[in-house]
């Protein structure tokens, strides 16, 4: 926006004179002279500061015509100077000097049409306008017109444009123009990249006052563009801009304070900058305040107004911000943990290009963070942080080679990767790095290079590599044996809560290794160490070795039923030692109980202590014949009367990953009531009953009590492929949820007890919602093809799939889904041997011929049931299902595809029943595609038009089997 001109300079004895002659001017009537007092109002020259008569005289000189004065009294208007700020008064004066040939209230009506003020936004008249300023010479409009070109504004983008217009603005000495002109230089924008040209229109405009130029310069200095580096003028650049107002300037000098470059470190300077910058609404100045709040950098921590921070960072479009605000969802920083919501916020962060979070994107994927696990997406989020050359991104590729996650193993690129991590300063890689050279892991064998490595890791503070550190030194591993400094390092690295590192310290304090003996220390450490569950066993083992520390063990034990979820338990020591567990008849050797074990029991009783048949330390390695199966029954309420039913139900209470809702139980049948008979199953009658005491978890979780039981015929005599059912179903436990298993006393039948699916199969939902919009039957299509997905990824091969094994959910937020049902034929994929043939016209013509069940049998299934969804008709329903029909499916016989059948479905439909499998499409390509569609269903793109155009034409559809 252009500013009142302030072109005349002079003693101030002349600008006295100077004032007195516009005065008599301005008197006369003269609208030049009225104009240029007010100019001297404004600025105080040659009198008194005077925004009131500055006011006065150029509305006098305005509406006596006079064009510059239009453009002053528009400026008034507009700032509020010496009058009430009125945006369209400003417009219209504005309007009058530009129509009147004024290139500064070109420029000015330009600005308006830019950006609203005091009229409609348009972008088209303010490019018009600053054409015409520009066409005047005036260098402001040069300058504005150049960023219209740049940028798109009102006109299509055209970056040699934006250059010459800059040029123009620049070498008239707009300083707005050369601070850009020298981002063109700098960045190659509409001609050659030319440092050194940027860093000289830089040193322009920052010498002519121009804060943002003067930023700029700052960092030229800083990362030697143009110029040699020097952090001392970086430094003076960054504060003359910031005392300027410049947020990036503010933000800059901050970080300046906070790390000594160029100046003495000053934390509290660097928050002060960064409350400046971040009040400024400069969101990357917003993030580092969040930074600040968060370590307590200059400033009291405040994880709360951490969060605040980074919120209004990310919100802003910040990606720096967008990544440490998921941090703080992940790990509940200020808020209530919440992972779907980190997992959003790094989604943001991830597709906005930063490599950070990028590599947190990949971390969540790996891990399951708010998603679900997905090793291929997190490898290749990984890749991409890695190639943006960020160093975590780096260690967590080099990881994902290391150990074949989302990719096939390759050592040698997994040292390359550490490689580029550990130089690049991350403490992770250079103890990883070290590994590789410490095992010979993708590169030769160097333990010299693997001390070094560990040595680097550990300085930094890395707790991994002060464990390591301590080993070597404690080995004589690439360096002297010290056995001093192993405890040294291996107190830094408990002390930081590393659990090896508190496991080796207590090793120490228990032989005596750098250090006096202490088996009250050891015990400690290695209690503290005990918190990991792969160390439980190894200190339950230490100390019922030593006979020692019993009373304790019993308060430890007890600690552990009473505080399952709790971090940190009260290991105060006794020095009362000695008490033999022989002698107590093998009792609970967690909770010391006769009877009445706990969950608690159950989960770590692999993990400690004697064998309560023979006595035995050690149970998970020493054991006498049937040793677990008595351990197992010993601490189990109940019995299906079954070994191999129990088994598979501690099983699944043992399972670390099973949610509590996901755990089977045994239920007594005496808990059911109502139970009605529903109909005929694959492998069974299928039920449905009230669960009277049903857990509450389930409660709250389905909203209701009834439960399905699917009882199997003749599981008197317990078969493999009845207990191979059972574990497939555990396996796959996320598709349909399985609450426990029952016996029927009467039958003598187990069954599996189930959620109750009221809206029943695929094939009666459909015969009752013809009319269902096809938005909803991608749903249906998408959720079991998620399901098969699950199983497909596990290893398995469903292999029966068909309308009346495809049960629909109740409607959530208007929406249903289908759950995969009966899982019998399920099996892994690298298993031969010959699948039951179901019902005919969904299963796949290598099957029917050759007896042979894979993946790709599965998908030609989809195909089928894709047809089905989109014509709610029962495939080849005029035909018998006999081996005429199967011959002719052999051959390539389909059911009819009706055009009104979006043709971008009908393709996917096609390729999935293609009579080759090899030509098939993965799950994983279905899902995608499926997903697609969903997403971009309300997009007007060519396929979302085709749906629309199949909801249209369903009314007059044929549903007639």
């Amino acid at each position: 926006m252009e500013n009142i001109n302030n072109n005349e300079t002079g003693t101030l004895k002349d600008e006295e004179k100077a004032f007195r002659w516009y005065l008599k001017s301005a008197e006369g009537g003269i609208s030049n002279g009225q104009n240029n007092l007010g100019d001297y109002y404004y600025y105080g020259k040659g009198t008194t500061k005077d925004d009131h008569e500055t006011f006065q005289q150029y509305l006098k000189s305005a509406e006596g015509v006079n064009h510059k004065g239009q453009n002053n009294i528009g400026y008034c208007y507009l700032n509020g100077i010496g009058t009430t700020k009125e945006e369209e008064k400003a417009f219209q004066w504005y309007l009058k000097s530009a129509e009147g040939g004024n290139s500064d209230g070109q420029s000015n009506l330009g600005f308006c049409y830019q950006h609203g003020f005091g009229t409609t936004k348009d972008e088209e008249k303010a490019f018009q306008w600053y054409l015409k300023s520009s066409e005047g010479e005036n260098i402001t409009g040069q300058y504005n017109l150049g960023c219209c070109y740049e940028n798109g504004i009102g006109t299509a983008k055209d970056k040699e444009k934006a250059f010459q217009w800059y040029l123009k603005s620049a070498e008239g000495g707009n300083h707005n123009g050369q601070n850009s002109l020298g981002h063109c230089y700098r960045y190659g924008i509409g001609t050659t990249k030319n440092e050194e040209e940027a860093f000289r229109w830089y040193l322009e405009s920052a010498e002519a006052g121009n804060s943002t130029g003067q930023y700029n310069l700052g960092c030229c200095y800083e990362n030697g563009i143009g110029t040699a580096k020097d952090k001392e003028k970086a430094f003076q650049w960054y504060l003359k801009s910031a005392e300027g107002g410049n947020s990036n300037g503010q933000k800059n000098l901050g970080y300046c304070y906070e790390n000594g470059i160029g100046i003495t470190k000053d934390e509290e300077k660097a928050f002060r900058w960064y409350l400046e910058s971040a009040e400024g609404e400069n969101t990357t100045g917003q993030n580092n305040l969040g930074y600040c709040y968060r370590h307590g950098i200059g400033t009291t921590k405040d994880e709360a107004k951490a969060f605040r921070w980074y919120m209004k960072s990310a919100e802003r479009g910040n990606h720096h911000g967008q990544k440490n605000l998921g941090y703080c969802y992940e790990n509940g920083i200020g808020i209530t943990k919440d992972e779907e919501k980190a997992f959003q916020w790094y989604l943001k962060s991830a597709e906005g290009g930063n490599s950070g979070g990028q590599n947190n994107y990949g971390h969540c994927y790996e891990n399951g963070i708010g998603t679900t696990k997905d090793k291929e997406k997190a490898f290749q989020w990984y890749l991409k942080s890695a190639e943006g050359g960020n160093h975590n991104g780096q260690n967590s590729l080099g990881y994902c080679y290391r150990h074949g996650i989302g990719t096939t193993k390759d050592e040698e690129k997994a040292f390359q990767w550490y490689l580029k991590s550990a130089e690049g300063g991350n403490y992770p890689g250079q103890n990883n790095l070290g590994n590789c050279y410490k095992n010979g892991i993708g590169t030769t064998k160097d333990e010299a290079k693997a001390f070094q490595w560990y040595l680097k890791s550990a300085e930094r503070g890395n707790h991994d590599g002060q464990k390591n550190l301590g080993y070597c030194y404690e080995n004589g591993i690439g360096t002297t044996n010290d056995e001093e400094k192993a405890f040294q390092w291996y107190i830094k690295s408990a002390e930081g809560g590393n659990s090896y590192g508190q496991f080796n310290l207590g090793h120490c304090y228990e032989i005596g290794i750098g250090t006096v003996k202490d088996k009250e220390k050891a015990f400690q450490w290695y209690s503290k160490s005990a918190k990991e569950d792969k160390f439980k066993k190894y200190f339950i083992k230490y100390c019922y070795k030593n006979e020692i520390q019993i009373p304790k063990i019993k308060e430890y034990q007890i600690d552990l039923l009473q505080n399952a979820n709790e971090d940190n338990f009260n290991l105060s020591l006794e020095s009362s030692i000695g008490e033999n567990l022989i002698d107590k008849n093998f009792n609970c050797c967690i909770c010391w109980k006769a009877n009445g074990c706990s969950k608690i029991c159950k989960k770590f009783s692999q993990n400690f202590g004697r064998c309560h048949n023979c006595g035995n330390l050690n149970i998970s390695k020493n054991m006498c014949p049937n040793c677990r199966l008595i351990e197992m029954s010993y601490m189990s309420e109940w019995t299906s009367g079954n070994c191999e039913i129990d088994k598979i139900i501690l099983m699944t209470q043992l399972d670390e990953n099973a949610k509590e809702w996901e755990i089977w139980r045994w239920i007594d049948y005496g808990k059911f009531k109502n139970v009605e008979y529903l109909t005929k199953g694959r492998f069974g009658n299928i039920w449905k009953a009230e669960w009277i005491d049903i857990p509450e978890i389930l409660f709250k979780l389905f909203n209701t009590n009834q439960v399905a039981l699917n009882k199997f015929r003749n599981s008197q005599e317990i078969s493999s492929g009845f207990l191979k059912e059972l574990i497939v179903n555990f396996e796959c436990r996320d598709i349909l949820p399985i609450f426990g298993i029952t016996l029927d006393p009467i039958t003598k039948e187990y069954a599996m007890v189930l959620q109750y699916m009221k809206e029943g199969n695929l094939r009666d939902f459909l015969q009752q919602n013809k009319l269902l919009p096809w938005i909803e039957r991608l749903w249906l299509l998408n959720s079991y093809i998620e399901g098969l997905k699950v199983i497909h990824n596990k290893g398995f091969i469903h292999g029966d799939l068909h309308p009346g094994n495809l049960m629909i959910t109740e409607t959530y937020s208007n929406t249903r889904f289908i759950r995969l049902g009966d899982l019998g034929l399920c099996k892994p994929t690298n298993v031969s041997g010959v699948f039951d043939i179901d019902i005919l016209p969904y299963v796949a013509p290598e099957v029917l011929y050759k007896n042979q069940c894979i993946q790709a049998s599965d998908i030609y299934s989809v195909g089928i049931l894709m047809w089905v969804i989109s014509t709610c008709k029962i495939p080849f329903a005029n035909r018998a299902y006999d081996k005429e029909l199967a011959d002719d499916i052999f051959k390539g016989l389909r059911p009819k595809v009706y055009n009104r059948i979006p043709q971008c479905y009908k393709e996917l439909m096609e390729k999935c029943w293609h009579k080759d499998p090899s030509e098939r499409p993965s799950i994983e390509i279905i899902s995608d595609v499926l997903q697609n569609w969903i997403l971009n269903i309300e997009s007007q793109s060519k396929d979302s038009l085709m749906f629309l155009k199949a909801d249209q034409e369903l009314q007059n559809m044929d549903f007639e089997k």
